[in-house]
């Protein structure tokens, strides 16, 4: 009965918050100059909103992970053992020669590989998703030289230029692919062009790439909240559908996520976990810890000008996560 009462509750503060902020937003589409307060307000009802459905729920807010006792297992590290991971996150992979974009989204394939050489003279270890969420969990100790390789969006220039690559060195990956990119019958291939993976391409390379979800049809952005553009993942009741159609389209059946535009809400975190996901990225730069909440994982991005070198020598001081509304 409590319960159902607590429930009750939640549907009618619900309800009155989506008249709230529906009202205030309608105010700042038609007054976009003289809307200061109605912006104010609307965030503000909006970080209300999740505030009480992450009370409601249960739900852990990001940032929550003890940092002192996710210190303690870090400091106990063995020798040889990894003291914490660097994730390292590419998207579009071409050569120099064809980066019509230049962009932090691209990297040049010269400076990919040369990434990938010096972890391999280095002696690193590429991490599979699984050995990393067993990292996180306290139930493994991986080498003090670890490293995981995620690529986002699904792109063909991934299994034309990067696959070699990583096969070339014996190396391991993981791609959070688009569901709506992944296509049925490959591509022709053209350097300059955004063309995207294909289910036979997709079986061809599992001998190197693993792949999640990177959504199946919500890696854009609109009109979330407040007149603001956010990545769609964030309206609820698309996401919900978006997870399902995700599994049934595609066959990517993964307990493993990225947020796209590394942009995400407590709705979204609980939509996860109900539906089998252990863990998700961001695109938070940082380091992975044992103790870390695997729901909120950072990622470093690699581009053409900030070389590998560079992120796996960084200072590791903890940082708190920046939760997002």
């Amino acid at each position: 009965m409590r319960i159902r009462r607590i429930r009750n509750l939640f549907i009618i503060l619900l309800y009155i918050t989506i008249a709230f902020v529906v009202t205030f937003y309608v105010l700042s589409l038609k007054y976009p100059h003289a809307s200061a307060f109605s912006y104010e307000t609307c965030k503000a009802t909006y970080d209300m909103t999740d505030d009480l459905f992450e009370t409601l729920n249960g739900e852990v807010p990001e940032g929550a992970t003890n940092v002192a006792a996710a210190s303690e297992i870090t400091h106990s590290a063995p020798p040889g053992k990894a003291s914490h991971i660097p994730v390292l996150m590419y998207h579009y992979v071409v050569p120099e020669k064809y980066n019509v974009e230049p962009n932090n989204a691209r990297i040049n394939l010269e400076a990919f590989e040369e990434g990938i050489k010096y972890l391999h003279d280095e002696g690193y270890h590429t991490a599979t998703l699984k050995e990393l969420e067993r990292y996180v969990n306290g139930e493994i100790q991986l080498p003090e030289k670890t490293v995981v390789l995620t690529f986002d969006d699904g792109y063909q220039n991934n299994v034309v230029y990067a696959y070699p690559v990583l096969k070339k060195y014996g190396f391991h990956a993981s791609i959070f692919i688009v569901g709506t990119k992944l296509k049925d019958h490959k591509q022709k291939f053209v350097p300059t062009a955004k063309t995207t993976i294909s289910r036979k391409e997709m079986k061809a390379t599992r001998d190197v790439f693993e792949y999640h979800s990177h959504t199946y049809n919500l890696h854009y952005k609109r009109l979330v909240q407040c007149a603001e553009y956010y990545a769609a993942g964030k309206d609820s009741t698309r996401f919900t559908h978006d997870i399902d159609i995700m599994k049934s389209k595609t066959g990517i059946n993964t307990p493993y996520f990225a947020y796209p535009y590394g942009e995400y809400d407590p709705k979204m975190v609980y939509d996860l976990k109900m539906n089998g996901y252990r863990m998700a990225f961001t695109v938070r730069p940082g380091y992975v810890h044992p103790g870390d909440d695997p729901m909120y994982l950072p990622r470093m991005n690699v581009t053409s000008t900030t070389t590998v070198k560079h992120l796996l020598n960084l200072p590791d001081v903890p940082t708190q996560p920046i939760k997002s509304k």
